[in-house]
């Protein structure tokens, strides 16, 4: 390459880099002349405090006074003055007023009395109370020793039956009479579980007072508390009926009826006495 040639390509590229930059300039001078607004505040301004606008207080209206009821009094009743005692001396009977001549002092308690026994003629003594018909007879239901009696009767009837003895007692006199009784009433196949009862798993506990005669029979039977399914209560009552007769009270215990308490049991394990 010559030097001509290479001085010709300088000048051509220097030129096209001149006008590029002619164009340019004024499109960046554009951009750079853009105003940007700032507010400059100084530092006493923002010492100021800002005024905040305060809303205008709404006033509401009072409320009225309560109105209050006048109490209802009740009505006056005037009182009636006391009649003032006459100082009239009373007169003789049959006489007028004026004419009359005075009694005198004592004699008007004596008129008052007669007058008093001639109005009280034909009237019973009040001393004396009214007798009813079979007032007599009732007489005696009050009389002391009959009273005695009727509370002595009612209290050995309540303590014949709290004399009632369990079938667990630990009392030596009893215990082996009740443990032959208790394993009869069990063991003896007098006594069983209602297959009903059993099938649906229905269970419960009953208690049931009954008396043994002195000769072993078996007397009143009584159910005290139910197991409150009545299968179970007639079962036992039935087994208490079915395993008689019992043993004849011993002799030395000198009675002629015992009463027992006996606690029927029936689990889903089996049945029992205690």
């Amino acid at each position: 390459m010559s030097l001509k040639r290479f001085f010709a390509y300088s000048i051509a590229a220097h030129t096209l880099i001149i006008a590029a930059i002619i164009f340019l300039m004024p499109v960046i001078k554009e951009k750079e002349r853009k105003e940007f607004i700032t507010k400059l505040v100084s530092p006493e301004e923002l010492k100021k405090p800002e005024k905040r606008l305060l809303k205008p207080k709404i006033k509401l209206p009072l409320p009225l006074p309560p109105v209050l009821k006048k109490p209802h009094l009740p009505p006056v009743v005037p009182v009636k003055p006391k009649p003032e005692p006459s100082s009239e001396k009373p007169v003789v009977p049959g006489e007028g007023k004026g004419t009359g001549k005075p009694l005198p002092e004592g004699a008007n308690q004596k008129i008052g009395r007669q007058e008093g026994e001639e109005t009280g003629k034909g009237r019973l003594s009040q001393s004396k109370p009214l007798e009813k018909p079979g007032y007599f007879e009732n007489k005696n239901l009050l009389d002391k020793g009959i009273i005695d009696q009727i509370a002595k009767k009612g209290i050995s009837e309540k303590q014949k039956q709290d004399k009632a003895i369990t079938l667990d007692t630990s009392e030596y006199k009893y215990a082996g009479y009740m443990g032959l009784l208790r394993g009869k009433i069990e063991n003896s196949g007098c006594w069983a579980y209602p297959p009903d009862a059993a099938a649906k798993g229905i269970y419960g506990d009953l208690v049931i007072r009954f008396t043994i005669k002195k000769n072993g029979r078996l007397g009143a039977v009584e159910l005290v508390r139910t197991s409150g399914h009545k299968s179970l209560d007639d079962a036992a009552i039935k087994a208490l009926n079915d395993c008689g007769p019992y043993w004849p009270l011993p002799d030395e215990w000198g009675m002629e009826a015992y009463t027992i308490e006996g606690h029927f049991v029936y689990t889903i394990y089996g049945y029992y006495i205690r």
